[in-house]
């Protein structure tokens, strides 16, 4: 069996803020270190790449899954992408407008957010852990190429009339007690995106590992041969996932790795 990518969600999997593990344990970046001599190794996420912490980013992965799948790299270079429709982004900015919500319109390398009273650029940008200069509040929609939304509503009776109206223009996701959404694209997701890897690479989807555990790694873990869900995922995650591992807190990566083959243990050399 020749090189296998593998696939890494980040919050919860490679990270766990809820524990106050903010960077990549050391001894999963070893693991990572060592996978790499013979894998290539992947981030698959949510995000847009800008809103990637520099914890991940500093670390030498070889390509990016990102905007839930809209936007995938390999060594520095774009190997797809699919844009929002400019419709679809005048139809988001006309309900962010009649309701007073905030709207984030997320491209590969900035944020545009389009909202009267957005707080200084340095606000948000400490509140999201990025740098100040990617956030741009002056943009002509016609002119912008985005992947990824999110709406906050002001308050809870917006939330059904944002659910209801941009459903025709989008995958409309309400973060848990939250009265914002991630406005993605349909039919996009990790899985689509790591399957343009596989075409990319040459590679049968029934060899590639990911490793997740939240609701949106679903597809990912369902549609590869081999779906990981950490200790710590969701349990619909794990009734899908091919196995299950430690958390990430207990090194559940580099068990893995280690179950699987894809590194040798230390003593084996």
């Amino acid at each position: 069996m020749g090189k296998q990518p593998v696939f890494f969600d980040i919050d919860g999997t490679l990270l766990d803020y809820q524990i106050g593990i903010n960077d990549i344990l050391p001894s999963c970046r070893h693991s990572l270190d060592r996978l790499r001599q013979s894998h290539p190794a992947f981030i698959a996420s949510g995000r847009t790449k800008c809103f990637i912490v520099d914890e991940i980013l500093n670390y030498p992965f070889d390509g990016f899954v990102t905007c839930n799948g809209a936007y995938v790299e390999y060594k520095g270079q774009c190997i797809y992408k699919k844009a929002i429709s400019k419709t679809a982004i005048s139809h988001a900015l006309q309900v962010a407008d009649a309701l007073g919500a905030v709207l984030y319109l997320e491209s590969h390398d900035c944020i545009y957010v389009h909202h009267a009273h957005f707080p200084s650029h340095a606000i948000f940008a400490e509140k999201w852990r990025m740098h100040d200069h990617i956030v741009v509040t002056d943009f002509d929609p016609a002119t912008i190429e985005v992947y990824i939304g999110m709406i906050i509503a002001p308050d809870e009776k917006s939330c059904a009339y944002i659910e209801e109206t941009l459903q025709a223009d989008f995958d409309v996701s309400r973060h848990v007690r939250q009265r914002s959404f991630d406005l993605t694209l349909k039919g996009e997701n990790k899985a689509k995106g790591i399957a343009e890897v596989a075409k990319y690479l040459n590679v049968p989807m029934s060899e590639i590992f990911a490793f997740g555990d939240g609701n949106n790694d679903m597809e990912m873990i369902s549609q590869v041969g081999y779906g990981i869900a950490m200790g710590n995922a969701v349990a619909p995650l794990k009734a899908v996932a091919y196995d299950v591992t430690d958390t990430v807190a207990n090194d559940g990566i580099t068990k893995a790795l280690l179950k699987y083959g894809l590194i040798e243990g230390e003593n084996e050399k």
